[in-house]
């Protein structure tokens, strides 16, 4: 009797201790407090940009914390290194990161002396308008403006791209971009100053949609007459400005795509545009639509005689006919092989 109560007892042992073992490898790890940095740990800027946090993540296994963050310090628009401390506490758990800002002085951008030993006669752009589907000669050689990283012709293949010079506040501009994404054509808008400022939300909708908005000067001044030494502050004016609205509205930096207001330019203009990183931009089809309103016949007309490869339309929004006209020309065009692009996108 006592050996059957021994070997009872050694079972009931036998199982607990299994029983033990199995509940210790079933036991779930502990969790751990996480909190991580969004963009990188060290950002510069310039002292006159705005700091923009970029963002921080704190989980707790499938709990979300972000929001129990807690950041101490902050940036100022001086010079200088400033920290910023993320601290996150849940329960007896803490977590730290820190980021750290350089905020430093713009460079300063000055008039070269070499600018003087570039030509600054003020020239007019003209297109050559062929109208036999043949790749037309424009206002300058080719390969001369490449050196100033500027063009007026895309590569040799069967892409289009469309360019709108506002032309004033009345313009069909929102229609135009309704009838591009509808046909999922991305084209590029050259603004100046007052368009933008009267017209927030439908540039932002604009550079959200995927299209470019490229910088037509603040006041649509004749560019090449403020290339000179004693001009160049309001030349300067004339660029800066568009940029910080374009930031203002989009909360990103402008892309650095540019047309010269009214066709008018010079090489000293170009090389400096270069300098501050732009690409400048002609065109090799256009017609005078600016001068009075076209039906969409006449429209639909003038864009399809003008077709070529590489084609870098100029197309004015205030005239009725060539919004009317667009979405059968895109149409038709397509048909004949050919996509659209973005003049940003030309080598």
């Amino acid at each position: 009797m006592k050996k059957k109560i021994k070997f009872l007892a050694f079972i009931v042992f036998a199982v607990i201790i299994w029983l033990s073992f199995s509940n210790f490898k079933k036991e779930k790890p502990k969790e751990t407090l996480n909190l991580t940095l969004k963009g990188t740990n060290i950002i510069t800027l310039k002292s006159d940009e705005k700091y923009k946090e970029p963002g921080f993540e704190a989980t707790y296994g499938n709990v979300d914390l972000t929001k129990n963050v807690q950041i101490e310090g902050k940036v100022e628009n001086k010079e200088g290194t400033y920290e910023l401390i993320y601290k996150i506490k849940y329960g007896k758990t803490k977590a730290e990161a820190h980021r750290f800002v350089k905020v430093q002085k713009p460079k300063e951008i000055i008039y070269k002396d070499t600018y003087d030993n570039i030509d600054n006669t003020s020239r007019g752009w003209w297109s050559g308008n062929k109208k036999d589907g043949s790749r037309p000669a424009g206002g300058a050689d080719i390969n001369e403006l490449k050196k100033y990283n500027a063009y007026f012709l895309g590569p040799n293949t069967k892409t289009l791209y469309l360019t709108f010079d506002e032309g004033g506040n009345e313009t069909y501009v929102k229609e135009i971009v309704d009838v591009l994404n509808q046909n999922n054509v991305k084209a590029t808008f050259f603004f100046c100053l007052h368009y933008m400022k009267s017209n927030e939300e439908l540039v932002a909708k604009i550079a959200k949609d995927g299209h470019t908005i490229g910088n037509h000067t603040a006041t649509h001044l004749n560019m090449p007459s403020l290339a000179t030494s004693e001009n160049f502050k309001k030349y300067l004016e004339e660029i800066t400005l568009i940029e910080q609205e374009y930031k203002k509205i989009t909360g990103k930096e402008m892309e650095k795509v540019y047309r010269d207001p009214r066709g008018e330019w010079s090489y000293r203009d170009l090389q400096i545009m270069k300098d501050l990183g732009y690409r400048a931009y002609f065109y090799s089809a256009d017609y005078q639509d600016f001068k009075e309103e076209s039906t969409k016949e006449k429209a639909l007309a003038e864009l399809s005689k003008r077709i070529h490869n590489g084609a870098i339309y100029l197309i004015h929004p205030k005239n009725k006919g060539n919004y009317l006209a667009l979405d059968s020309f895109i149409k038709e065009a397509k048909k004949q092989g050919y996509t659209f692009d973005l003049v940003k996108n030309i080598k």
